[in-house]
């Protein structure tokens, strides 16, 4: 069965929690670059930071444009600015600013690594965005992405979003809702 083909009210909280958020655990591997999937939270820039300063990459490329008119600044120049307050070298920051969702971020991104690095080096990258994006962040990604390139799925620590307890928050339950059903 294709995931488009489940009937969303009748899955359980636990198998709305397999299927966005997988079982997939941070495997402590190093990467090319920390891939960043944008978002307004600066959870996700603590994460690449972290990753960054513990030199399990070199570089951290940030994703995401104005939502399609929705922001003003760009969510990847927001948290470019956040990752310069917390003491990032500006030559350790990429960015993409012309996406408006997680498919266009990737694709777009694509560019800015291949200009940067050259596609063909990279082996493996660092993938950080918030805990229930999981399953659809790896997805687009090994969909446009070439097949020889790994992913470590290091998810943002979003207290309450986690596979947890995100449905005892009504905001973390929204999302979550939001994207089994897109």
């Amino acid at each position: 069965m294709k995931l488009s083909e489940i009937n969303v009210d009748n899955l359980s909280q636990e198998q709305i929690t397999k299927i966005l958020f997988g079982n997939a655990r941070d495997n402590g591997n190093q990467g090319d670059c920390i891939f960043t999937f944008g978002g307004r939270g600066i959870e996700r820039v603590h994460k690449a930071v972290e990753l960054l300063n513990l030199k399990r990459a070199n570089y951290i490329l940030f994703s995401g444009g104005s939502g399609y008119g929705k922001y003003t600044y760009p969510l990847s120049w927001t948290m470019r600015d956040n990752a310069l307050k917390l003491n990032v070298s500006e030559d350790k920051i990429l960015v993409e600013d012309r996406s408006n969702h997680s498919k266009d971020g990737a694709i777009a991104s694509l560019f800015v690594l291949e200009e940067n690095f050259g596609i063909h080096t990279l082996k493996n990258l660092l993938v950080v965005s918030i805990p229930w994006h999981y399953r659809r962040g790896m997805l687009t990604l090994k969909t446009y992405y070439p097949k020889w390139i790994k992913y470590t799925w290091c998810p943002a620590n979003y207290k309450q979003h986690q596979p947890d307890n995100w449905w005892k928050y009504p905001e973390s339950y929204d999302y979550v809702m939001k994207e089994i059903t897109n």
